[in-house]
């Protein structure tokens, strides 16, 4: 990474910041001259190792059907060493993995290196460290122990053991790119706790666990580093909850260090970060919608843990669930599928389930179970395994939570209630907004509206310059779309996270807000969401303006305003730009085509073709229009439905020059069923 990049991170920190990553530098200094390589932590001895926090209250027979078929055949490809790790199918997973490769490129990060002397942000090594990290995380590990857990099967025990067993050789303390990152760190904790859990019944289950020296101490050291080095200040977002989760998570089930306080830190760190990182309205604070994902499956993995090996966290951690949980469900389509924004690679918290399980089913069951409500079979393992964890008598087993409340239709709610959050106050921080006509119909039309903030903290890691940007569905299938994220790092990344690679305008070939780098934002446009009004399927009418200032500083003055309205009657959706600019600036529009949508062009219009359905775009006649396909060049017609994969798609592309003012409208038509 070049000075310039160095220069602007320092930019985005305050003095507290700097002399806190000053005073981890002299840390590191210290670390390498008495850790590296070594085996320092003390642990307490074998006789007084105990794993607290089993699962004898479940039934393997019990287990949904389809989940439990999906995940064993998986396990069984497992055994020969087929995994999927992002786009690339591997056959090498196995006890004797390189657990240093990057199998995208063959190349490989250094293995005996100092930790903290390897250089890997922002594409600054020959390999992808997202490859590389990935397997350490034991996705792959937890569902070889979920396949034993669910058949008693030997042989699932012992290809989960060994792949323990093989990275902990392949990774002595503080050597290689694996004890680098903290998140990395909390993730891993969480895999290893959990495969101990559901090896519970294997007879050599203390043996490899408990009773081994090696694992112990890798699970001290993985504990002491998180309680000696975390994130803070400009870098403390959903890397900070994971490494608190897996400190917490850990030290709760396997509290083996000989002098600990590590998990009542965890624990309140957590109960403050969790609250402080989710809007009022359950969403959160980085603006992205996977990661809002991600996040919720780490508050829940903490409040699962609680119920297992108790305490449990406070209960302002069950609300920041509630309100999440409540969150997806009020704002997902029809098939479930909550608004797409920001960055996504897939990560998951804890993976029980084959890795193709809908994460988004997943959390809905979840929320259903417990307002005890959910439906009669659950989507996924991990849903059926939690749901039941949420009974107070277990995850409150010292009173620290709130005693459960009727609803108003007479079911439990074990979570507890938050009183004051308004249909316009649910929008009005994160400035997320959802128009909605046929809601729950097979004709259902959504749209999302980001009237928002760029991201969390200064540098805004995860956010998209999309402000005004809007997502299209028609029926539960997608329209116009978020183009997704694809990489992170090089210029498919800067294209992925511009404003011209989203639904909404640019102005002077420039995005609204300033990058300085893969995740760091230097300047950012501040979106305020206006007037929101009928929001409430039922009115015939609803309406949402929002305007950002991201061109207000740049030479040309420019001004951005955009109203959608939703005429639920006449079935349309009419968008309003509003633009100015002091001095002639150049000006592109584009609308974002999902690849299963079709198109044929029908004078300064298009009809898009959306399964047997027909919709109408009649396009501002200011702008002179073309038809952008995916090429091999970085730009507009690319789409990409989940990380590292890239699918040609089709962008309509408006482009003219602004002078003065000008608005623009577009109108989306929709079959009156």
């Amino acid at each position: 990474m070049n000075l310039s990049w160095h220069v602007k991170r320092l930019s985005a920190m305050g003095p507290a910041e700097i002399a806190r990553r000053l005073t981890d530098r002299l840390h590191e200094i210290a670390w390498r001259r008495r850790y590296f390589g070594t085996s320092a932590q003390p642990v307490v001895p074998a006789p007084e190792r105990h794993f607290i926090g089993g699962l004898s209250r479940l039934r393997a027979a019990d287990a949904p059907a389809n989940p439990r078929e999906n995940l064993l055949r998986v396990a069984d490809g497992l055994l020969a060493g087929q995994w999927q790790t992002f786009a690339i199918t591997r056959s090498d997973v196995t006890s004797d993995v390189d657990w240093y490769l990057d199998p995208k490129t063959n190349a490989r990060a250094p293995a005996g290196a100092y930790a903290f002397d390897i250089r890997f942000v922002g594409g600054a090594s020959p390999f992808d460290t997202k490859y590389v990290w990935e397997l350490s995380r034991h996705h792959q590990t937890t569902l070889l122990a979920m396949a034993f857990w669910l058949t008693g099967e030997e042989r699932y025990a012992r290809a989960a053991t060994g792949l323990i067993q093989s990275w902990i050789r392949a990774n002595p303390f503080l050597a290689g790119i694996h004890w680098a990152n903290g998140i990395e760190l909390g993730m891993r904790l969480i895999a290893f706790a959990w495969t101990r859990r559901l090896l519970a019944d294997w007879p050599k289950v203390a043996v490899h666990f408990e009773n081994n020296e090696d694992f112990a101490r890798a699970i001290v050291r993985h504990q002491w580093l998180l309680a000696h080095r975390r994130s803070y200040g400009s870098s403390a977002n959903n890397h900070l909850l994971y490494e608190m989760a897996g400190l917490y998570v850990s030290t709760s089930c396997m509290p083996w260090h000989a002098k600990s306080a590590w998990r009542d830190r965890a624990a309140r760190i957590l109960e403050h970060e969790f609250p402080k990182q989710i809007f009022a309205e359950g969403y959160t604070r980085e603006l992205a919608s996977d990661y809002n994902g991600f996040v919720l499956e780490a508050l829940i993995i903490c409040l699962m843990e609680g119920a297992l090996s108790g305490p449990p966290l406070g209960p302002q951690v069950w609300d920041c669930a509630r309100r999440m949980l409540d969150w997806l469900e009020r704002n997902s389509d029809c098939r479930g599928h909550p608004p797409r924004q920001g960055d996504s690679d897939d990560a998951t918290g804890l993976l029980l389930d084959a890795p193709d399980f809908d994460r988004w089913h997943d959390l809905s069951y979840l929320h259903k179970a417990w307002i005890g409500n959910a439906p009669q079979e659950a989507p996924s393992l991990r849903a059926w395994l939690f749901a039941p964890l949420a009974q107070p008598q277990l995850s409150f087993p010292r009173g620290r939570g709130p005693s459960p409340e009727l609803s108003s239709d007479g079911a439990r709610s074990w979570i507890p209630a938050c009183a004051g959050i308004t249909e316009k106050g649910r929008a009005a921080e994160s400035g997320l907004v959802i128009l909605r006509a046929r809601a729950g119909t097979t004709s259902e039309i959504w749209c999302a509206f980001d009237a928002g903030p760029l991201g969390y903290l200064s540098i805004a890691a995860h956010g998209h310059a999309d402000a005004l940007a809007l997502e299209l569905r028609y029926g539960g299938a997608p329209v116009l779309v978020d183009p997704g994220t694809y990489a992170y790092s090089g210029p498919w990344r800067d294209w992925f996270r511009s404003t011209a690679a989203h639904n909404t305008v640019e102005l002077g070939g420039r995005s609204q807000s300033e990058s300085g780098g893969p995740f760091l934002w230097t300047r950012h446009a501040r979106a305020v969401l206006l007037e929101t009004e009928g929001l409430e399927d039922g009115t015939s009418r609803a309406r949402v303006v929002g305007e950002h200032d991201g061109y207000a500083r740049q030479g040309f003055a420019g001004r951005h305003r955009r109203e959608l309205t939703l005429d639920r009657e006449g079935a349309t959706l009419t968008i309003r730009d509003e633009l100015s600019a002091a001095h002639p600036v150049p000006i592109r529009m584009s609308w974002h085509l999902h690849p299963e949508i079709g198109y044929r062009i029908a004078g300064n219009g298009a009809e898009l073709i959306c399964g047997d359905a027909v919709l109408g775009l009649a396009l501002p006649a200011a702008l002179n229009w073309r038809v952008a396909r995916g090429s091999e060049t970085v730009g507009p017609g690319w789409y990409s439905p989940s990380f590292d994969v890239n699918r040609p798609t089709t962008t309509l592309v408006g482009e003219g020059v602004l002078s003065g003012t000008l608005t623009l409208a577009t109108v989306l038509l929709f079959p009156k069923t």
